[in-house]
């Protein structure tokens, strides 16, 4: 008798000429999404989650900061976007740093009130995004994580459940092109690895993951249970500095603050050794007493929410021809210790379209045509559009998650010695006194569009300006 073996069913799907499948409906996805249906793509987004606006997010995600690259990318699109999400906003002007003498310190983001950041729930970020991604008629498919990718073929695989026949199915997805925008954790990355490892004749292929060694949790801090008031001043990012570990909290519209610890994840002092409730309970009545004092479920919390990872990752190349490539975290995850993930990833959208859009000028000329808007996308020569960006963006994003590595030291650390504070407070007084000569590594990274890279180099150079302005230096008042 012959055995039936029962394979499982396939749905192709065929998004058509001039089309674009984007993995991952997050913060970048999204964007990318919407400026890509500026340039006239049919544009496919493809979510691993269900709908994130169907019920809120909680426990693994640390506010984020949204700073002058993030605002260009948004009001590049439209004014109408970048106001929609300014409205879940809250404003930053500074730090206020929480010592363990009880003292705290506040420093100013700029000598002005215009040196300022905003923080958003990256919930609430992703709501107003995929609303975003929907109006400019883009089609989102949730509940799809991914399986497997084809990318010389442009084609994606998605193991799915069909609830009415009780069985799997595999669904392909064809499309022109394919953006991997899935994250830190990217299966998209790790396809494009595997691609260019066996093709064997690709130079320089790297694909390297720095964990940090350090983990996070997810903490709050009510609003005042009467008045509905915030416990600590609303618009400083607050930080409690105790060396190997530290606490942070950033301000959210209803009172409350999201806070996030950071701890190693393994040694004498570390995630590895608070189990219990007791152990959690004396731990932040040992280093966080004032802090706990407000935030009266942060055993539960504690123990609730998991441990996040950080790390770094470093990968090049990010695309192979004129079929696929990387943006966001799936291209340069890094530790989130200046605030620049998601301004990063959607620099690299802007980025994207400012190339896209010199290269339909260029085409649109050698056409005769009137302007660009008459350049099909099917006319661009994507290969090379893909390469340039590639270019242009890599240097920054190594910069930029090298200096988040360097930041993370000084929120950890530094910000509790005196001498670091010294020269911070020179550096606001030459700030002060000769604008737009001084300006600060951290203004210039969170208040300009200079390159990360060039930020860098000129952060160097004011390091050694400060050290050796505050040699033999006790106070500001010392200063001429």
């Amino acid at each position: 008798k012959t055995k039936t073996i029962k394979t499982m069913p396939d749905h192709r799907l065929d998004l058509g000429e001039e089309s674009v499948a984007i993995v991952g409906g997050g913060l970048v996805g999204c964007l990318l999404a919407v400026y890509l249906r500026k340039h006239g793509f049919k544009v496919a987004i493809f979510e691993a989650r269900s709908d994130p606006r169907a019920a809120m997010e909680v426990g693994r995600s640390i506010n984020l900061v949204i700073t002058s690259r993030g605002l260009h990318a948004l009001t590049s699109v439209s004014p109408e976007l970048a106001q929609k999400v300014m409205d879940v906003t809250t404003r930053v002007d500074g730090r206020t740093l929480h010592q363990s003498s009880g003292e705290t310190v506040y420093q100013a983001y700029g000598p002005t009130s215009s040196y300022c950041n905003f923080s958003v729930s990256r919930w609430e970020l992703n709501k107003v995004l995929l609303n975003a991604a929907e109006e400019a008629g883009c089609d989102i498919y949730f509940s799809h994580p991914l399986a497997h990718i084809d990318i010389p073929n442009s084609t994606l695989y998605f193991y799915l459940f069909d609830k009415n026949e009780s069985q799997l199915y595999q669904k392909s997805v064809i499309a022109n092109h394919i953006f991997g925008a899935d994250g830190g954790g990217s299966r998209c990355r790790q396809a494009l690895k595997g691609l260019l490892y066996n093709e064997g004749n690709v130079p320089n292929v790297s694909d390297v993951s720095q964990p940090l060694g350090y983990g996070y949790k997810e903490l709050s801090m009510p609003s005042h249970a009467e008045t509905g008031d915030y416990l600590v001043h609303r618009d400083s990012l607050h930080i409690w500095p105790r060396g190997s570990h530290f606490l942070m909290g950033l301000a959210n519209l209803d009172g409350s603050f999201t806070m996030t610890f950071y701890m190693h994840e393994q040694g004498d002092i570390s995630f590895d050794q608070l189990k219990t409730r007791e152990q959690v309970e004396a731990f932040f009545a040992e280093y966080y007493s004032d802090a706990a004092a407000l935030m009266p479920t942060i055993v539960d919390d504690f123990m609730a929410n998991p441990v996040g990872f950080l790390g770094t990752v470093f990968v090049q190349p990010w695309s192979f021809e004129n079929k696929f490539t990387l943006a966001g975290d799936a291209a340069h995850a890094f530790t989130p210790f200046f605030g620049q993930g998601c301004n990063c990833g959607f620099e690299d959208v802007s980025i994207l379209h400012e190339i896209l859009t010199a290269h339909r000028r260029s085409q649109a000329r050698i056409m005769g045509c009137g302007d660009d808007s008459e350049v099909a996308p099917s006319a661009l020569d994507m290969a090379n559009i893909l390469k340039e960006y590639y270019n242009s963006r890599k240097p920054n994003t190594d910069a930029i998650a090298n200096m988040a590595l360097e930041n993370f030291e000084e929120m950890m650390s530094k910000t509790a010695d005196k001498r670091f504070l010294l020269e911070k407070d020179i550096e606001l007084l030459l700030s002060d006194r000769h604008p737009g000569v001084y300006v600060s590594r951290y203004a210039l990274i969170t208040h300009s569009l200079l390159p990360y890279r060039l930020c860098k180099g000129v952060g160097e150079v004011q390091t050694s300006i400060l050290n050796e302005l505050s040699e033999n230096m006790i106070d500001i008042k010392d200063v001429d």
